[in-house]
């Protein structure tokens, strides 16, 4: 189809309706043509019937009923080819939502899905995703129900319900990836259960090599790849998750701060300070004392 504007631009304000929640759910069926654009927030997209081809960052891959897929904030992309095409747009924002703290990532296919696919999605012409039974469609479709009446009816206490139902989507999404996996995703998933491992391994010694090891992947290109789909290192990602755990710690607890940076993985409680600050931006001791 001809482009309209191939610098459309989605901002968050024009389709987040609720301000105060950060979610927005929206059924097209059918789903319009649509000029390529992009948007300052994540999609989580959901083939509810039809096929089309899916075109991001310039590389078409055929999409139909059951593919489930995460759209990551600022690539470019739009639906070519629609036949009887209907979907579930889901938009979030993950920072608001705080993913980072949900034990969910303890799922290697939580990482597949909301964070490998879509970066590999934008790189090359990835076939890899998850495919939903007509079974787990159905489920899916149910919770996503349930998410529109929340949003809608505003009823009091609808920011907690509808956000606990997201938790519950991701959840089933990610389990399902993780427990049937399709052949093409196989190599996602690994990357993805060494990333799950730093999660749920951080008061451990953790090596290079062994996350590599979980990866199948030589130490340099599991390096790269994990760099493009955090954002940063695997060990300063490992430095990050010890300081969030801290951070948890000394929000719940009284136990002495050198305590909590024993118990989170960190042996000297000098680094421990040194790399709180740098993530947290104040001291541990600063942190606790915040009202």
């Amino acid at each position: 189809m001809a482009m309209k504007n191939p610098d459309t631009v989605l901002s968050k304000k024009d389709f987040f309706e609720d301000p105060s929640l950060p979610l927005q759910v929206y059924i097209r069926d059918p789903q319009p043509e649509f000029p390529l654009h992009s948007h300052g927030f994540d999609e989580l997209v959901i083939i509810l019937k039809g096929t089309a081809m899916h075109v991001i960052d310039e590389h078409a891959v055929p999409v139909k009923s059951g593919d489930v897929f995460v759209i990551a904030r600022n690539h470019m992309h739009q639906y070519q080819e629609l036949h009887g095409l209907a979907l579930a747009n889901i938009l979030f924002d993950a920072r608001a939502l705080l993913m980072e703290e949900w034990d969910i990532r303890a799922l290697p296919g939580f990482h597949a899905l909301f964070s490998i696919e879509p970066v590999f999605r934008a790189q090359h012409k990835l076939l890899s995703r998850l495919q939903l039974s007509e079974h787990q469609l159905n489920h899916v479709n149910g919770l996503i129900r349930n998410l529109i009446h929340e949003t809608m009816a505003k009823t009091p206490g609808y920011r907690v319900m509808a956000s606990g139902l997201f938790m519950q989507l991701a959840v089933y999404l990610s389990r399902c990836y993780s427990n049937e996996p399709a052949r093409e995703s196989i190599g996602l998933l690994r990357i993805g259960d060494a990333i799950a491992h730093i999660e749920t391994h951080y008061t451990e010694d953790i090596t290079l090599d062994e996350l590599a090891e979980k990866s199948h992947l030589s130490k340099r290109h599991f390096q790269r790849i994990f760099h493009d789909c955090i954002g940063r290192s695997p060990i300063d990602h490992l430095m990050h998750v010890r300081v969030r755990k801290a951070a948890e710690q000394l929000r719940a607890s009284d136990s002495p701060i050198t305590e909590i940076a024993f118990d989170c993985g960190f042996h000297d409680s000098n680094y421990f300070t040194r790399c709180f600050k740098k993530v947290m931006a104040l001291t541990p001791r600063e942190y606790r004392r915040q009202p």
